[in-house]
């Protein structure tokens, strides 16, 4: 039999059966990779989803991203990329990562159009993990301790502490952090301790006062109506919170990243701390046929003039729906934040501009989680003798 012959019976059989080459999708997106889509992806996801990011997959070049179209539609559509879990209107804090109304409808109409790459002429050029600050050069660098994490350890919290002897009185307007390996870096909290009692074999007994809540991704903000008060010989630490992706599993890892320090120029109010507590009462049952539904309240009085900057959450269980929010003295209300806290993403809210709160205002806030939303096997929101969730207001007379 000839081939031509053979090849076209093969044909026919096939076409018999029912049987045919998958399609590609069709194209229908003007929008390709190259031109459209790599700068939105560049600039919104990639200092993380970049080559040694901590995300554990590229973005950065058409065949890294195609594969990922659909989780890529799917995480833009619920709103869980880029990560931010607060529930409010654009322009309302400083610190927002989402993309624009433009930007998610080009990349949606990427995906779900065939991810077409576009002209080769176009094609980006390599991207590596930024490490210059918006800020610029910072007033002092502090190198942390290296730390290593064992072929057989995915993950670790580690504190580390900073040389404090050359430390004197200052006023610092921002702090940020620099990974020295980003793909384990997952999030950092930088804080004051205070200086050693007069016992020098006990501390003075006070709560932290943190400097910065670090997550990949976000820049540091710079406070310019107010100032973080490092007092002399104050100690600075760095809990870091470590996690291997999939990819560096069973390797060895090490890191030794560094803290950035910007100075104020001059004297600005103190950034002081309020910490409200959640306090966890008996769980409440819902109605009939819906899951128990367990509250969280807390209610507090200012007696003081002040202003909110920036509020972050502390401890306490994720899926709880938090809802902060003041009644001023004239009655009127000022909704501060509604959000769900997520472990993994626990950055500081820095609000657009300070909130006047007026003496006599009184801080209101709820929290609620329906035990069906916990992980399996976790036990209600709620700790012996103690609050289930803490909320930190930063804030200025």
């Amino acid at each position: 039999m000839k081939p031509a012959v053979f090849a076209a019976l093969v044909i026919l059989t096939l076409a018999l059966a029912g049987g045919r080459p998958e399609a590609h999708k069709p194209i229908t997106s003007p929008y390709t990779y190259n031109e459209d889509v790599f700068p939105i992806l560049r600039d919104r996801c990639g200092r993380c989803h970049a080559a040694g990011g901590v995300a554990p997959m590229s973005l950065m070049t058409a065949r890294d991203a195609v594969p990922w179209g659909e989780s890529i539609r799917t995480e833009l559509i619920a709103g869980h990329m880029p990560p931010w879990n607060v529930d409010t209107a654009p322009g309302r804090f400083k610190n927002m990562p989402a993309l624009t109304a433009r930007e998610l409808n080009v990349v949606l109409t990427w995906v779900t159009g065939g991810n077409p790459v576009g002209s080769l002429e176009h094609a980006p050029p390599p991207v590596a993990l930024a490490t210059a600050s918006v800020l610029g050069t910072p007033d002092l660098e502090l190198p942390l301790p290296e730390v290593t994490l064992p072929a057989d350890t995915p993950e670790r919290t580690q504190e580390l502490s900073l040389p404090t002897a050359a430390w004197r009185s200052r006023s610092i307007r921002a702090v940020d952090l620099v990974p020295g390996t980003p793909a384990v870096v997952r999030s950092a909290t930088i804080f004051i301790k205070p200086a050693a009692a007069a016992d020098p074999g006990r501390r003075a007994m006070a709560p932290e006062h943190v400097l910065a809540v670090w997550v990949p991704g976000d820049d540091p903000v710079a406070l310019d109506a107010a100032a973080f008060l490092l007092p002399a010989e104050a100690e600075i630490a760095v809990r870091i919170h470590y996690k291997k992706t999939w990819e560096y599993e069973r390797t060895a890892m090490t890191d030794r990243s560094t803290v950035r320090v910007y100075f104020a120029a001059g004297a600005a109010p103190e950034l002081r701390a309020l910490t409200l507590s959640f306090i966890a009462p008996d769980p409440g049952a819902g109605s009939a046929g819906s899951p128990p539904v367990q509250r969280l309240t807390f209610s507090r009085v200012i007696d003081e003039d002040l202003r909110a900057l920036a509020v972050y959450p502390g401890g306490g269980l994720a899926n709880l729906d938090v809802d902060l929010h003041a009644i001023r003295p004239d009655g009127s209300r000022v909704d501060l934040i509604r959000f769900r806290p997520q472990p993994d993403w626990a950055r500081r809210y820095w609000f657009d501009r300070p909130i006047p709160l007026p003496r006599g205002s009184r801080l209101e806030a709820v929290a609620t989680v329906e035990e069906a939303l916990l992980p399996p096997g976790a036990a209600p929101a709620r700790r012996s003798g103690g609050s289930a969730l803490e909320l930190t207001l930063n804030v200025i007379d």
